[in-house]
């Protein structure tokens, strides 16, 4: 009986050691094919603007017969001329509106004064 313990034992070390040998391989197989990939996706999907270190760097060049860009419009903000602001006692315009956004519209008033 001690024999065959002894054998047993040395059965399910020899598995157990074989299969931690097998994973550990595979998984350091698995990690450096991912990091490849992640490495390739990084070099040529970059967006940033870096260079692939067999690449050469290009060089700017300006021309010395560039046109200057134009001047901004003169107009820069007339398209859309500001409204004057509404005073807060607009009877006039209040009067125009219908009776719901006259109460709403008053409500209103009211909460911002409490509120300030």
């Amino acid at each position: 009986m001690d024999n065959s313990l002894k054998a047993g034992f040395m059965a399910v070390f020899a598995v157990s050691g074989s299969v931690v040998f097998l994973s550990m391989q595979a998984h350091k197989r698995l990690l450096s094919n991912f990091f490849k990939k992640m490495e390739f996706e990084i070099n040529h999907n970059s967006s940033t603007g870096h260079v692939n270190k067999d690449e050469p760097k290009k060089k700017v060049r300006f021309s010395d017969d560039v046109a200057a860009p134009p001047p901004p419009p003169k107009a820069y903000g007339k398209k859309h001329p500001r409204r004057p602001s509404a005073s807060r006692d607009c009877g006039e315009n209040l009067e125009a509106m219908p009776q719901n956004w006259q109460v709403m519209y008053k409500g209103i008033l009211q909460y911002r004064n409490l509120r300030a």
